[in-house]
């Protein structure tokens, strides 16, 4: 994996966070989960967005109506996990109030 195909994914999941909000922010934030069972390989992914604006959490749905989300979500967690054989099952994804985006990715245990 290329470090600019993770980073082309993750703008673009950026980018629908932004058009998320309709108002100002000082910064957001969007916890993905990613669950794959193994016994019949069926995908669930869920997202919990918030954005804060003074100190005031809001959560909003992301808009996000042609599923691309999903199609980010599946293509960066296939590309990291041929890269490093490690798969995660949740990541944050935020932008601070400097416009610096952070992530941290939560890995299985097994």
């Amino acid at each position: 994996m290329s470090i600019n195909q993770q980073t082309e994914i993750l703008n673009s999941l950026l980018q629908i966070m932004h058009d998320s909000v309709s108002t100002s922010y000082d910064s957001l934030e969007c916890v993905f989960d990613y669950y794959k069972d193994s016994d019949d390989g069926s995908l669930s992914i869920g997202s919990k967005f918030a954005y804060i604006d003074k100190d005031n959490v809001n959560y909003a749905l992301l808009n996000d109506p042609d599923y691309r989300v999903n199609e980010l979500i599946i293509k960066l967690h296939d590309l990291m996990v041929t890269h490093t054989g490690g798969s995660w099952k949740e990541f944050t994804l935020s932008l601070d109030k400097h416009g610096k985006a952070h992530t941290k990715f939560i890995y299985d245990e097994n």
